[in-house]
């Protein structure tokens, strides 16, 4: 049946979902591989731990290690995680040896990267980045990009441009080869950027091999110089020689062939990229040896996009949109490990979103090479311990005169300013006071007009403002407390009634985030500058009550809370300058009315309420700049404090403890570096 070509809208949905990868089996000679003089000017001008040639930068000595990683991974997966732009190198223990970028300077954008493999000797890797229109080489482990190709953002068949590029491969003999997808061609080009063949002709999208190909996801290096071709109209799998002349060509039984690799002289393995999805092998003439596909369950595949044999028995497969790498036991047709969690995105340790490439890195290759030892030798600083000063240093310098949650505080001219909050008896309050945060004195200021407690607050000009908060009900006022009259008044509304509502303040204004109406937690983030207008920027995926949120330059970080579904462990980050929300990772364990606060640059989420409604004492560390997100030492065992941001350390006042509500004043700051 002749493929029908695909049409504009088909094309954005193709290009949009996230699909076609592979990776060769085949993996060719080690040997000298000589570089061109162009080839030398461009990528030579690094060795492989991204030190300019020429400067004797040596690796770490690492004398008589052996490597000898878990099972059942034969060495380190290499993992293209699309999703969150990066890539990781881990082994079956989940320990992440190496990442990209990484707090790498960038020459050029890393977005999507959709695959990822070695270049033959081991010592740099080629990804490219389909919708971002390009491919990279990677000096590894050194993280230098030694070469790219593509405008980025860009596409187009033009010389030196690409449209959708997906598999890239450094070849033995240095020409880079790439399935340039929706240009429908396969391209073998040098390293100074000159195509010297191509399959396919482009921006023709049918079947002819060699000549015309329809939209290409992948293009596999064979051992004899062949390459494996899979189209994704109608199927096809075309197996074209090193002379370039067809030697085969199949229609896979499959809905989206993604990614075959020859296994030997009558077995090919690819992924059908659908959902469920599977992983097949198949003779050339279409008819299935094997197959791996539950069709429900947690053992079921959401857009597979490469499966690769990894060691006999084992099949190595991207689970796309189920956020994992999984290993299949071919005999016993079961998941034997996976990273990821399923179906939970995420960037914390242990997590991925939208893995769609892998490589291996045996342990045999990685022993041969003294720079590879010194990265994944068992000294190396990857080793899982606790770091030092990533953790928090906590005392109770004081007490409050009587106990207090859920009050406001805000930090102004050297002082706190706290407001409301619930007494011992759980009744609203409406005083306002002025505490020393050296000694703890309370000078009382004034009253607002309405008690509440659950509000959010903030420090605009001279005055506090409160956000909402509730008594007997959720409230949409906003009271204004003026701290050069010392009197307070009703200024202005919320968009709706709000309680349980917090507040992070940059240098662009006051932003409110989620927030209980009376009947449902709130997605919505607002911004006012003034106090009393206020503009909806963004929407959180889901509603949140007793969020802990921190501002952290132009982001604003969102940590657990409520959700309709109970206490959350999703973390959000809300970039201030766009109204773009990402969720970035998740908590350790999910929790609600924790205290969140920024020390440096980073954000802390500490104590709160368990997901069994118990109080917890645990700290978590964001790390919005690498997206690590880690349980770290230290102890804040109340919920519903408030959390007050000095220079130097931060002040959790009061809240509720295991005993009651309490005036305990914590003093919290980063642990010192041992």
């Amino acid at each position: 049946m002749a493929p029908v070509p695909l049409d504009r809208s088909e094309r954005r949905r193709l290009d949009s979902s996230r699909r076609h990868r592979r990776r060769a089996l085949v993996r060719w000679a080690v040997g000298a591989v000589g570089l061109a003089a162009a080839a030398l000017a461009v990528v030579a001008a690094t060795n492989g731990t991204g030190h300019q040639a020429g400067r004797s930068a040596r690796p770490p000595r690492v004398a008589r290690v052996v490597l000898r990683p878990p099972g059942p991974i034969p060495g380190y997966l290499l993992i293209a995680d699309r999703g969150n732009d990066r890539m990781l190198l881990v082994d079956s223990a989940h320990r992440i040896f190496w990442r990209y970028p990484g707090g790498a300077r960038l020459a050029m954008p890393f977005r999507f990267g959709d695959d990822t493999f070695f270049g033959p000797r081991f010592d740099r890797i080629v990804s490219n980045q389909e919708d971002q229109d390009t491919i990279q080489i990677i000096s590894f482990p050194g993280k230098r990009i030694l070469w790219r190709y593509g405008h980025v953002d860009v596409k187009s068949g033009k010389p030196g441009y690409l449209n959708t590029p997906d598999d890239a491969y450094l070849l033995p003999s240095n020409l880079i080869t790439v399935a340039d997808a929706y240009n429908c061609r396969v391209l073998f080009m040098t390293l100074a950027h000159r195509i010297v063949r191509q399959y396919g002709t482009t921006g023709v999208c049918r079947h002819d091999p060699p000549r015309y190909l329809g939209a290409v996801n992948g293009a596999t290096p064979l051992a004899d110089g062949g390459t494996l071709v899979s189209e994704i109209a109608g199927s096809w799998i075309d197996d074209i020689g090193p002379n370039g002349k067809l030697r085969w060509a199949v229609q896979a039984p499959v809905s989206y062939p993604s990614d075959p690799q020859l296994l030997g002289p009558n077995r090919i393995l690819l992924a059908d990229y659908a959902n469920p999805g599977h992983a097949i092998i198949m003779t050339r003439t279409g008819h299935v040896l094997w197959r791996y596909g539950p069709a429900s369950g947690p053992g079921a595949l959401n857009h597979p996009s490469l499966a690769t044999l990894i060691a006999p028995g084992l099949i190595a497969i991207n689970d796309d949109y189920r956020h994992r790498v999984v290993i299949v036991s071919i005999p016993g047709h079961r998941i034997v490990w996976q990273y990821g969690h399923t179906d939970q995105p995420g960037t914390a340790p242990g997590f991925l979103n939208t893995p769609d490439g892998l490589d291996l890195l045996s342990t045999k290759n990685a022993q041969a090479s003294r720079v590879l030892r010194a990265l994944l030798a068992p000294t190396a600083p990857h080793t899982v311990h606790l770091a030092a000063g990533t953790g928090l240093t906590v005392n109770a310098p004081y007490r409050l005169p009587a106990p207090v949650e859920r009050e406001v505080a805000v930090a102004h001219d050297g002082a706190v300013i706290l407001a409301g909050g619930l007494d011992s008896a759980g009744a609203s309050t409406d005083g306002v006071f002025r505490m020393s945060p050296t000694t703890g004195a309370l000078h009382p200021l004034g009253t607002v007009p309405q008690a509440f407690h659950d509000a959010a607050g903030a420090i605009l000009g001279n005055a506090v403002y409160v956000f909402g908060g509730g008594a007997a009900q959720s409230s949409a006022s906003v009271q204004r407390f003026d701290l050069a009259a010392d009197t307070g008044r009703i200024v202005g509304s919320l968009p709706r009634a709000l309680s349980d509502i917090a507040a992070a303040q940059t240098a662009d204004g006051v932003f409110l985030v989620g927030g209980y109406d009376g009947r449902v937690p709130r997605p919505e983030i607002y911004r006012t500058r003034d106090g009393t207008h206020f503009t909806l920027v963004a929407r959180l995926p889901v509603g949140l009550r007793y969020p802990a949120v921190a501002a952290l330059g132009t982001q604003v970080v969102i940590a657990g809370g409520t959700s309709p579904g109970g206490a959350s462990n999703r973390v959000f980050v809300l970039d201030t300058l766009t109204g773009r929300v990402r969720q970035l990772g998740r908590l350790p364990a999910a929790v609600a009315h924790a205290q969140g606060f920024a020390l440096g640059r980073v954000m802390y989420v500490a104590g709160g309420v368990d997901a069994n409604g118990n109080i917890t004492s645990a700290v978590s560390r964001i790390d919005p700049r690498s997206g690590q997100i880690t349980r770290v030492s230290g102890s804040v065992p109340v919920s519903d404090g408030a959390s007050v941001e000095l220079p130097a350390s931060v002040l959790v006042i009061g809240g509720a403890s295991a005993a009651g509500t309490t005036g305990v004043v914590r003093r919290v700051s980063a642990a010192a570096r041992g």
